[in-house]
């Protein structure tokens, strides 16, 4: 016998987010997570290329990265959503497109995060 399903409601006002719905991670997979996104070239070349505030004229859309980076819309796409769920990268919706930069706030206090695990010292140059 088929188990029938429910429809899943949705509050009203909410928005679809890049990306799946955030599932539980420990603090230890949370902090791997950005070492994960970034180790692959092409997110850090779309690092590179998003503003770190959200300037308008300096955001991309998936359409604009692509034709810079000459990859195609659906790999681009795939690439932010990585990024995103790392919370490496933020957008905004004008219009009808969502328009991407650095989440400048996260990057800080990852890297923050990764001085303190690793004990390297200001100034000391311990890498």
């Amino acid at each position: 016998m088929a188990k029938q399903r429910g429809k899943v409601r949705r509050p009203r006002g909410s928005q679809c987010e890049i990306g799946a719905a955030k599932k539980r991670t420990s603090a230890e997979e949370r902090f791997a997570q950005p070492f994960a996104a970034l180790g692959e070239p092409t997110r850090l070349k779309i690092m590179q290329l998003l503003p770190r505030q959200p300037i308008c004229e300096q955001m991309y859309n998936v359409i604009e990265l692509a034709e810079e980076l000459g990859l195609t819309q659906p790999t681009v796409s795939h690439h932010l959503k990585i990024l995103s769920e790392a919370g490496l990268v933020l957008c905004r919706r004008q219009c009808n497109s969502l328009y991407f930069y650095v989440n400048q706030e996260a990057v800080l206090r990852w890297l923050k995060e990764v001085k303190c695990r690793f004990g390297c010292e200001e100034g000391g140059g311990k890498l």
